[in-house]
């Protein structure tokens, strides 16, 4: 049996004063609308059908019941779960009269009901139709959460009784309140349409007279193994307050003494997680929060709940996020519900060989990661581990001990053996050192890894040569909005790590058999991001190079003094880029990013003896980030820069912390590489600030980006010019031309 759409039910609130859709489509945008308090003329008739030839517009008399709530969820900035950035998200109400990408309004409906201001009981919202009085009453009412009145400001209106009577105390509430008045002083007209005029007036006296209720992100109701939660309000200037409990109870009044003051800036997100020292699987957190402001009616005390579960016990599980095929790997996605972090791990297979990527956090004593791999790998595998933290290398004595080959950078290997772990330092040991640039060949894929400083001293990364998926570790910020996590890579100053990370992407970019980055994934993020989360990623850091430490916030972790559920994490800040709630590719840095924000910028790069630096500006100092006359990377098609050790750290665990064979910003002198028979070079020169005076590539000025074509032969000498951003000072480099 073919399926069949529901009819469309009949109306019996259709009014005379409707107008085509023509004719609407051609009448003022709904905010000049809801401004105008123009007496109008109602429309009774529009015309034809849509081929009519429409009348000139005017001003429009009524709003559809769409267009009615676009005012409340604008007002709101309601989130619509096809924009909102969360895996464990309630599935969206709606309408069989309403569709996303054909109604007017949909998501603002569809928000609306969401967030009870509209009844779903009824499969159909009649979206075109006009808005009566007592409808925008009750949904007014519903969103700015209005308690019910004891006073009955309805007695003097003749016209009450018909006033249904689901509606009749929100009508009450509203008119008791002083937001709307009747008609007349002896008629309330509820089933008379509302006019734009009469929508505005009743907004404007709510917005200014009535504080809107608290609302939170991540959204109530949910389960998840954590939710770091901002309060809000879209009344300015109010003050919230908050009392919470996580074992079930209701928490108390947060009108009163026991409420705790909150502001995001101050306090950053709540923490609601179930802990490693907790005795029970899961816990139930209640929020009550309330806002105040001076001069208006405190909102309602609004009430919201979340069921974290992280099992005590766990055992691992797997999701194929690519099946594989000739030319590309299987990939599985693997983790343990019981872990606190949630670090993925991954495992790649190609058509003679495996890779495991990461270890893990889950104890290597209570379960073995190598004995639940060998359950979906069909090829022999080895094991590259990212660093050395435990949420990423717990499991790696169970791959040693049993013969696997386990890889680490050299800094990494090093750390690992000199932890105060017996089973880290027999994995250590043990363990195999993977060089920057080293490839794994697994049949009909090669991995290439690459190691990137700044999270810790010897992080390594890897990309699928041929498809272009790359894998971070805790590389690349992690874009779950629902832990609000703002990754630290305070290893190495903001403006040398930028520099090494425009290097390693065009690492990614060489080896890459399309030459993209098509998937990129850290390890704590459910969903991948492709290059625009890796621009984000940049502009994090390129920001607080153009910007100074304008650029930086409060991190959304702590705030300024912290909160009660993480009251030691604090006074960091941040630099952020995107909209963590509706934007996939969003990223943060932070905790740390410097020292503390009540100390002075100490993130950028100053001169230094502990390592060799040929730093010799303090660039920490004020206005200081308008002094960068330097580059960050420079480009050679058709040729090879002869890169230098850069060096971030002093030696640790006996190993020197530095990267063969990159652009050191601060070295002058280099050596290009280029083939017997080329005789030109295409160079690409990048400014570490976007901001610089000028770029001259041989006395000829270059933008920003922008690439220059250069005719060279064997001792060709290259000279590029960079004049800072206050043009207070210059550098000089010259690249000198080598056949081979």
């Amino acid at each position: 049996m073919t399926a069949k759409t529901p009819s469309p039910r009949p109306d019996p609130a259709a009014a005379d004063t409707r107008i085509s859709r023509r004719l609407f489509g051609q009448l003022l945008g709904l905010p000049a609308v809801l401004a105008s308090t123009a007496t109008v003329t109602a429309v009774t008739a529009c015309g034809g059908d849509d081929d009519t030839p429409a009348p000139a517009p005017a001003a429009a008399t009524t709003l559809t019941r769409g267009e009615f709530v676009a005012t409340i969820s604008s007002y709101f900035d309601w989130i619509h779960s096809s924009e909102y950035n969360d895996p464990y998200k309630l599935l969206q109400p709606g309408f069989v009269d309403v569709i996303v990408g054909a109604t007017a309004n949909a998501k603002a409906i569809e928000t609306a009901a969401e967030e009870a201001v509209v009844d779903t009981r009824d499969d159909y919202f009649h979206p075109d139709r006009a808005v009566t009085r007592e409808e925008a009453a009750e949904m007014y009412a519903k969103a700015f959460r209005l308690p019910v009145s004891a006073t009955d400001a309805l007695a003097g209106f003749t016209d009450v009784a018909g006033i249904s009577a689901e509606r009749r105390a929100s009508v009450n509430a509203l008119v008791a309140a002083g937001h709307m008045a009747g008609r007349s002083a002896t008629a309330f007209a509820p089933s008379a349409t509302l006019t734009p005029a009469e929508a505005a007036e009743i907004l404007t006296s709510l917005k200014t007279k009535q504080v809107a209720p608290p609302q939170v992100m991540c959204k109530s109701g949910t389960t998840a193994p954590r939710r770091y939660v901002r309060i809000s309000t879209p009344t300015e200037g109010a003050q919230l307050f908050y009392t919470y409990t996580f074992d079930g109870s209701e928490p108390a009044d947060p009108s009163g003494a026991a409420g705790i003051a909150y502001d995001f800036e101050n306090n950053g997100v709540l923490q609601f997680v179930n802990p490693l020292t907790s005795t029970t699987d899961y816990r139930l957190y209640k929020l009550k929060a309330v806002a105040k402001k001076d001069g208006m009616t405190a909102s309602t005390v609004q009430s919201f709940t979340w069921n974290i579960v992280r099992p005590r016990v766990g055992a691992f599980q797997a999701r194929l996020i690519h099946a594989g095929n000739d030319t590309s790997p299987r990939v599985w996605k693997i983790n343990n519900p019981a872990e606190y972090y949630q670090a993925f791990v991954f495992y790649i297979e190609g058509t003679t060989r495996g890779l495991v990527f990461d270890a893990g956090e889950y104890g290597y004593d209570k379960a073995n990661l190598k004995t639940y791999i060998d359950t979906l790998a069909t090829k022999p595998y080895d094991i590259i581990v990212g660093h050395n933290h435990p949420d990423h290398a717990e499991q790696i004595f169970n791959f040693t001990s049993a013969g696997v080959t386990l890889y680490a950078s050299a800094i990494e290997k090093a750390a690992i053996t000199a932890a105060s772990r017996t089973d880290f330092q027999a994995a250590g040991a043990a363990a195999a050192v993977a060089e920057d640039g080293h490839v794994f060949d697994l049949g009909n894929v090669q991995v290439t890894a690459f190691m990137q400083p700044g999270h810790t001293n010897g992080l390594m990364t890897a990309i699928v040569n041929q498809t272009g998926w790359v894998f971070g570790s805790d590389m690349f910020c992690c874009n779950r909005a629902y832990t609000a996590d703002t990754t630290q890579y305070a290893g190495v100053k903001v403006d040398l790590f930028l520099s090494l990370v425009q290097q390693l992407l065009a690492n990614y970019q060489r080896v890459s058999t399309t030459g993209l980055i098509t998937e990129l994934t850290n390890a704590h993020q459910e969903v991948p991001v492709g290059m625009e989360g890796v621009k984000n990623f940049v502009q994090c850091f390129q920001q607080l190079i153009d910007r100074g430490d304008a650029a930086t916030a409060p991190s959304i972790r702590g705030g300024r003094v912290g909160n009660p559920t993480a009251p030691t994490t604090r006074n960091s800040r941040m630099s952020i880029v995107g909209d963590m709630w509706r934007d996939k590719n969003w990223m943060a840095v932070g905790n740390s990013l410097g020292t503390g924000l009540d100390r002075p910028v100490d993130y950028f790069s100053a001169p230094t003896a502990a390592y060799p630096s040929g730093v010799a500006i303090d660039y920490n100092t004020a206005d200081g980030f308008r002094k960068y006359a330097v580059l960050s990377n420079i480009q050679f098609g058709g040729g090879t820069l002869v890169g230098v050790d850069v060096y971030w750290a002093a030696p640790a665990n006996g190993v020197p912390n530095k990267i063969a064979n990159r652009f050191d910003p601060w070295t002058r002198a280099y050596t290009v590489n280029v083939p017997a028979g080329r005789t030109s070079l295409v160079v690409t020169p990048t400014a570490m600030s976007n901001k610089v005076t000028s770029i001259k590539v041989n006395g000829t000025a270059v933008a920003q980006g922008a690439s220059t074509t250069v005719a060279v032969a064997a001792g060709t000498v290259i000279a590029v010019q960079v004049v800072s951003p206050d043009g207070s000072t210059t550098m000089d480099y010259t690249f000198t031309v080598a056949v081979v």
